[in-house]
Formats: C-alpha cells, structure tokens, sequence
C-alpha cells in the first residue's frame, strides 16, 4: 500500500473468476457454450483474462484453444468492447493420465464430473456452490493420481495464472475483471487475490 493511503482511498479492482469446462462445453449440458456467452454477455467486464499466451492472441492462433476460447469468448470479446488480456504461460500442463489402476480412476471421475453437469439444474450450477466445489475436488483428485510431477506441475500453473491475474490487476486500478479459466483453477486463484486488499473479489452475480 502507498504511504498515507488508507484501505478505504486505495482505488480498488472489482474481481470474479468464472470456471470453464473444456471439452464438457460441447456435451449437451446447461452449461453449454451458448450459455457461457450469455453469462460473460450480461457480466460486461472491462478487462476478460484468459489462459492463452500472447503470442497466441498476437498470431490470432486459436486452433489448439478449447471450444469455450475458440468457439464463444474470443468470438464475443471481437463482437463487443471487451479487451482480452491473456494471462496463460507457455508450457500448460498434460490432461492428468495414468497407467493401470490410476489411469482407470481417472477415466471414471471423468465420467462423474461429466455426469454431475449434465444433471445440473442450470447454466449457473457450476458457477458456484456444491457442484462447482464437488468437480473442483475431482479435478485435484485426477491430477493427484497422475502422479507427484503432474500434481506439482498443475499447482505451479495455476500459481503463474495467479501472479499474472495480479499483474493486469496493478497495471489497471479501477477495471472490472473477469478471469475465465478451467474451473480446476477457480478456488486457488480467488484465495489468492483474496489476499490484497486492493482488490474486491465477488461472485458472478455481484459482479
């Protein structure tokens, strides 16, 4: 904090991260990838961090993007003034994987994390609460099984999306910021920017 600035004149970012679900966006689920469009529509934030490098976005190389970037957020940030800022490192970790009886608990809660968002009531079930929470845990229970170095690994990215979430966060005083990322990243990055108090960290629906 600057000296002689108390916590009630710091200029403060308005935060939310938003969770992505990769692939599951094209399952015939609520939380489909016209939904997602519909809820980051209506959200209107300033600034819209993603998980892509800059040289992607600078190349507009968006064919190794998953559907919710390729298909529905970046087409939108093109159709409105919402200024993507790209927050992803250059190595992004494998899909957790595992031989033998690990590898088939993998593939079994994946089929439970696609299960529980095809029975969600809404689009907003994963937004936040119990199931939001509940794939959270599966997501850290797969990269768990995959083994120390993929664990490690995972954890040491979402920590660079958070250092760089703070970076865009500095650089514009002010701004409301939307983080969409894999919904494997939510919990830790908001803990994270909980921390400062120059930033307000919100649910969706305060945002």
């Amino acid at each position: 904090m600057a000296p002689g600035i108390g916590r009630d004149q710091l200029v403060r970012n308005t935060v939310t991260v938003l969770g992505t679900l990769a692939e599951f966006h094209r399952e015939p689920i609520p939380y489909n990838l016209g939904a997602l469009v519909r809820l980051v529509s209506e959200l209107r934030p300033d600034l819209l961090c993603l998980d892509i490098t800059f040289d992607q976005w600078q190349r507009r190389d968006f064919g190794d993007l998953p559907p919710e970037y390729r298909e529905a957020l970046l087409p939108l940030a093109y159709q409105t003034d919402i200024v993507v800022v790209p927050i992803a490192g250059e190595h992004p970790p494998a899909e957790p994987a595992a031989g033998g009886w690990r590898g088939r608990i993998i593939a079994l809660l994946r089929r439970w994390l696609a299960s529980l968002q095809r029975t969600a009531p809404g689009p907003t079930a994963f937004v936040g609460g119990p199931r939001h929470h509940l794939a959270d845990l599966l997501y850290a229970v797969m990269a768990w099984l995959a083994g120390p170095h993929t664990y490690r690994a995972w954890k040491a990215y979402t920590n660079h999306l958070v250092r760089e979430v703070l970076a865009v966060i500095r650089r514009d005083p002010g701004c409301r910021v939307l983080v969409a990322v894999n919904l494997r990243h939510c919990h830790h990055i908001r803990r994270a920017l909980e921390r400062h108090h120059e930033i307000r960290v919100v649910p969706y629906a305060q945002f």
